[in-house]
């Protein structure tokens, strides 16, 4: 699964530690090298943004713009940043629900249910997926983005869970505050419960009909916006009052496709947000990530549709067939040269700076 971004903690002080949101996926192996070494490092064109956890510090930006070099010796000591309220999934299954989990590293095991649901008038999409540690296994649920910042067998660290009740069973949920960051291993129980899953089904044949939603979210209090102004660089949030860059919102996707497929079939099919967003980065599409019309001519304009299709109905892939990639072979040539980006990200804020850790 493609990784949008990563999180990571820098120490920038005593007792002082920041989280980093990292869009350069190419600089994870510069993190974890740092981790390893316990090796202080500067961070080149970072950037500062409020927190989306706590509004009175900061949260760290790097992009693909930033650079990660090795710094002189910090005049602090390295710690670990503090664990008091790091859980077990054994402990996890002990709550009730509604209880907060500030912190629980785990293992990916298996993605099962995939569903889009209506959040506060905007479509969100959502995955559940088994984790598990030496303790014992149970399911978490992530959102949107979240979701492509995980991948089967592999271990990370969640903070800012909280429980739920599915039956028996206690469950998690992730938050809006939640940040995700790849750990090494940590490991299974003597034995695990993997879950049966529909398989995913290939349907291809020609767009009949499309609708591509873009949907830009609030950094700060995270409100889905109704008016954004074409064009326009900056943006009032519609619910917490603070004019932003636009391009500082988190744009997420929805929408429907209607496909008729070579036996004469007609679907109607719904897209999710991770589905439009790896068709925008696969297909060189970064100028028009934020433009849900020119999307849509983008898609009906395919001579023949391939998508991927889960159990539960929802199109978790889509691209051009075969015959739609023989005849944009040149376009795709001609595209190679341009900068993709993150759909969701642009150019966060205007000010660039140095920050040591």
């Amino acid at each position: 699964m493609f990784e949008m971004y990563f999180d990571a903690t820098v120490q920038t002080g005593q007792g002082d530690y920041k989280r980093v949101v990292c869009f350069s996926p190419e600089k994870r192996a510069a993190f974890q090298q740092a981790t390893d070494n316990k090796q202080s490092v500067k961070l080149i064109n970072a950037q500062k943004t409020i927190s989306s956890s706590n509004p009175d510090t900061f949260d760290v930006l790097v992009s693909s713009r930033s650079s990660v070099e090795a710094a002189e010796q910090l005049p602090f000591p390295w710690r670990e940043p503090p664990t008091a309220d790091k859980v077990a999934i054994a402990d996890v299954l002990a709550l009730g629900p509604r209880q907060r989990v500030g912190m629980m590293e785990a293992r990916v095991l298996q993605a099962t249910a995939n569903r889009v649901v209506p959040v506060n008038g905007v479509a969100s999409e959502l995955r559940v997926f088994e984790i598990c540690d030496p303790t014992g296994q149970t399911a978490l649920t992530l959102w949107d983005r979240q979701i492509m910042s995980v991948q089967e067998g592999k271990s990370y660290r969640f903070t800012a869970l909280s429980t739920r009740k599915e039956g028996d069973r206690t469950v998690l949920t992730s938050s809006l505050q939640t940040a995700i960051t790849a750990v090494g291993d940590v490991g299974r129980p003597p034995s695990v419960r993997m879950l049966a899953v529909a398989g995913d089904q290939a349907v291809r044949g020609q767009v009949m009909g499309v609708q591509i939603v873009v949907k830009p979210r609030c950094r700060r209090c995270h409100a889905g916006q109704e008016s954004v102004a074409a064009r326009s660089t900056t943006h009032r949030c519609e619910r917490c009052g603070i004019l932003q860059n636009t391009n500082a919102y988190v744009f997420t996707y929805s929408g429907m496709v209607m496909v008729a497929t070579r036996n004469g079939e007609e679907l109607s099919l719904t897209l999710t947000n991770s589905a439009v967003f790896n068709y925008v980065r696969d297909n060189y599409l970064a100028r028009m990530a934020h433009d849900g019309p020119s999307l849509e001519e983008e898609v009906i304009g395919l001579s023949e549709l391939e998508a991927t299709v889960n159990g539960e109905g929802l199109v978790v892939r889509f691209g051009p067939g075969v015959q739609a990639e023989v005849s944009g072979s040149a376009k795709q040539d001609g595209a190679q040269g341009e900068e993709v980006k993150t759909c969701e990200l642009g150019e966060l804020l205007a000010e660039s700076e140095d920050i040591n850790a």
